[in-house]
């Protein structure tokens, strides 16, 4: 091979190892262009799932707030909901300052914040029915949340209807179940009624958390009741429903264990009429355990009472879990409009009802020395009159109780067994029983004046 020849074999072999560089180069670029482009993706796709994530967390947060009685603001508690000309919230960025975002400790670097706005304080026509903050805007709220990670901002706006289940809004609240039932006999019942049922044993169907007979009744208006009381109490506000304007209770039935008796001609709401002015239905009814008695047909499992007319029927199982237990006096104390606790300057902690009871809404009355009975009273429709004055610790029976005059600002009850009148004002604490009973046919008690009682023992009502 001479020289020349040789030399073109290494010329072609040099450019056959440049072209296999060039290519492996090429390949090695396209392979690390894919990988970065897969690393990109799969941080962005994690950046897209963690704000996500912040969202919902937000947004459950927010919930809580509410069901608290707070305002539902998280990390949003210095913005003020401003709108644009299309009526879209115009949320605040997140480097705006003054503000206060959240995060998790299980993604610190993402930052997120929640806001809840009333409808039925927001100064607005929220649901759109020509008329600003009106009653069909009540419990209804708008969630809005936004979350921001390596400049991805991702926002939502959630609408929740809420429900009021304070326990002392409802004709009855009961917790502890006993033989016989909670509720037993030929009762008529105006408003909600909440029983938990929480010592009736479970599966033991036969035993019922109420049970209706003849024509006791659970209506959802003020049908029925005597003039001369209804001259004395506000009238209902109204609400829409089915395109009327109507008063109604929003009562709600919610039995958590046991099962609902009905028997004879008894009722859960009526039937819907239209053109009158009350609701007849009930807003809703959620029995978990079922139905039982003469007035329900027996499908084999939670049985059909044939006298419940509710807006969602009679199928429905107890909603609320396990988030309404039976109200003590150590719980904490909530502002019954607002939900909000108030803190004892004296301990660092929440008010509990009692505390609150002695320590504030006897502090606040006009004569501060209020005292407290100590052994137990009863107002005995066949008895003697009773009087006592916790304000001046004056104690009378017989005609004396009958003539005390006591202060205007004085906390008091006083008792005329020969009018069955029972007047009463303020805040009246007893260390013992308080028993109202009647005899026979005079078993009627009726009261003026509005009064709290705080009572260490047992209340037994005997008495219509």
């Amino acid at each position: 091979m001479d020289d020349s020849s040789q030399k073109r074999d290494q010329g072609m072999a040099l450019l056959m190892a440049l072209l296999f560089i060039s290519v492996a180069l090429v390949a090695l670029g396209a392979l690390g262009s894919r990988l970065m482009n897969q690393r990109l993706a799969v941080n962005q796709y994690q950046t897209y799932q963690e704000t996500f994530q912040a969202l919902e967390s937000a947004t459950a947060m927010s919930k809580v707030e509410l069901e608290s009685g707070e305002d539902g603001a998280v990390g949003m508690e210095a913005w003020t909901p401003t709108y644009s000309g299309d009526n879209l919230p115009i949320l605040p960025d997140f480097d705006e300052s003054g503000m206060n975002w959240a995060t998790l400790p299980e993604m610190p670097d993402v930052q997120m914040g929640a806001y809840a706005v009333n409808w039925f304080t927001d100064g607005r026509d929220s649901n759109g029915d020509g008329t600003v903050d009106n009653n069909a805007e009540r419990f209804m709220y708008t969630i809005y949340a936004q979350a921001e990670e390596n400049g991805l901002v991702r926002r939502s706006e959630v609408i929740y209807k809420g429900g009021d289940v304070n326990v002392w809004r409802n004709a009855i609240f009961a917790g502890s179940g006993q033989a016989g039932g909670l509720i037993n006999g030929n009762v008529s019942i105006h408003g909600s009624v909440h029983l938990l049922g929480n010592d009736l044993p479970e599966g033991q169907t036969a035993i019922a958390a109420i049970d209706l007979s003849g024509t006791s009744l659970i209506h959802n208006n003020y049908g029925g009741m005597p003039a001369g009381l209804a001259d004395r109490i506000p009238a209902l506000e109204t609400t829409p429903f089915q395109g009327e304007t109507i008063e109604s209770l929003n009562a709600n039935l919610r039995v958590k264990n046991g099962l609902v008796g009905m028997s004879g001609n008894s009722e859960v709401g009526e039937p819907n009429v239209v053109g009158n002015a009350i609701k007849e239905t009930m807003d809703g009814t959620f029995v978990t355990d079922g139905w039982t008695g003469n007035s329900v047909i027996d499908d084999g499992d939670r049985g059909d009472p044939t006298a419940v007319f509710s807006d969602n029927g009679w199928d429905e199982e107890y909603d609320l879990g396990d988030k309404v237990p039976f109200p003590l006096l150590t719980d904490d104390w909530r502002d019954p409009d607002t939900g909000a606790r108030t803190v004892n300057a004296a301990t660092g902690t929440w008010y509990t009802h009692e505390e609150y009871f002695n320590e504030v809404l006897l502090a606040d009355a006009a004569i501060p020395t209020d005292g407290t009975y100590n052994g137990s009273i009863t107002l005995d429709a066949k008895g003697t009159a009773f009087y006592w004055n916790a304000s001046t610790n004056q104690q009378l029976t017989g005609a004396a109780a009958v003539a005390a005059v006591p202060g205007v600002n004085d906390d008091y009850i006083q008792f005329d067994p020969d009018t069955n009148v029972l007047k009463m004002n303020g805040q009246i604490r007893i260390n013992g029983n308080l028993s109202f009973v009647g005899q026979g046919a005079d078993k009627t008690v009726n009261y003026t004046g509005r009064a709290a009682f705080l009572v260490y023992g047992d209340i037994e009502v005997d008495t219509n």
